[in-house]
């Protein structure tokens, strides 16, 4: 098959490329042709297409009388970005994938583990309120103008991205551990919690590829390991050679209170159990399963981002922001641990 991604080069989209080429597919990638130190090469076989997806004169005319049997789309991330895929590729694509998320699905929510029908809702999280509105954008289309559209929903997927509790997936945190600097962990650490590693999710992701059963519907692709964040947080020191990391352990509240932008994906998604149901895309996916444990998964991605530093990208506005919320909790914790002992 011919296929088109865009965004091919990504924590998640890299391993959907080198999985469809060495299936024998060709691959196409939509780029803007610029170099970043943080991904992976570009794996051999593939063939590129310079430009902005964000332009759609520009990328209308690079893409002028081609055809694919399948376009996926890695980077769309709200109603505008989905309506130009929309306009793009409704006469050129045989099927059109949506790369959505499942922080859609309503948290807290009364039934685990969560199923493709489980609703979703707006947390307040602009991330997932935006990727609903996507996916309703891409459904509307399927049924006004059969757009081929197939929604896939990863969960918390990692490869060249580090998963941490309270963190941004890049080395800050790590670089705290090595530095023997405290950490966060939202709440006590007991939340289960889902990880799934980007070559697992590839291999289910081509079952879907050229698949007309599946248009028109929904799938996520995550793991079955279920970790606390207790767990996660343990793996990744000793991913970094660090036997005991030195974790602060603070309410979701109290940091969403210091930090609205990062305590919003804490109070509507991480502090949550995060288990999910695979039947839907087992039955499409005969035989797959997640097979890369978190404890082996987490030790390849810092070997990989220890090969160069310039992957090992640390965020100043992040790491001030632990020092200060880790000081002044400890301080709150303190006073409070006196006033109660005065109160004996």
């Amino acid at each position: 098959m011919k296929l088109l991604f865009i965004g091919g080069y990504g924590n998640i989209s890299w391993h959907c490329t080198k999985q469809a080429l060495e299936l024998g597919h060709e691959v196409w990638i939509l780029n803007r042709g610029m170099t970043h130190n943080s991904r992976r090469k570009p794996p051999r076989g593939v063939l590129e297409i310079i430009a902005d997806i964000r332009d759609e004169n520009a990328v209308s005319t690079a893409l002028k009388g081609m055809e694919f049997d399948v376009v996926a789309d890695f980077i769309c991330y709200n109603a505008q970005h989905a309506l130009t895929d929309v306009e793009l590729f409704k006469n050129i694509a045989k099927q059109f994938i949506f790369i959505s998320s499942t922080a859609n699905y309503q948290k807290p929510h009364s039934q685990l583990p969560y199923k493709e029908d489980t609703p979703l809702t707006n947390c307040g999280w602009d991330y997932s309120k935006n990727k609903i509105e996507c996916e309703k954008v891409f459904l509307d289309a399927f049924k006004t103008q059969n757009f081929p559209v197939t929604i896939v929903r990863p969960g918390h997927t990692y490869d060249t991205l580090i998963p941490e509790a309270v963190g941004n997936g890049d080395w800050t945190v790590a670089n705290r551990i090595l530095e023997n600097k405290p950490i966060v962990v939202h709440g006590d650490g007991s939340t289960l919690w889902t990880l799934t590693h980007a070559e697992d999710f590839a291999r289910a992701f081509v079952c879907l590829l050229g698949n007309t059963k599946t248009i028109g519907e929904a799938y996520h692709i995550t793991s079955d390991e279920w970790l606390t964040w207790r767990e996660i947080t343990q793996y990744l020191a000793s991913a970094l050679g660090v036997e005991k990391p030195k974790v602060v352990y603070i309410p979701s509240e109290i940091i969403a209170q210091n930090n609205p932008a990062l305590g919003i994906g804490l109070l509507g998604h991480k502090t949550w159990c995060d288990i999910y149901d695979n039947s839907k895309i087992k039955s499409i996916a005969t035989g797959w399963k997640a097979e890369i444990k978190f404890k082996n998964g987490i030790i390849n991605t810092i070997n990989w981002l220890k090969e160069d530093s310039r992957r090992q990208r640390v965020n100043p506005a992040l790491d001030s922001f632990i020092d200060e919320l880790v000081g002044e909790y400890n301080k709150e914790f303190s006073f409070s641990k006196v006033l109660k002992w005065l109160k004996k």
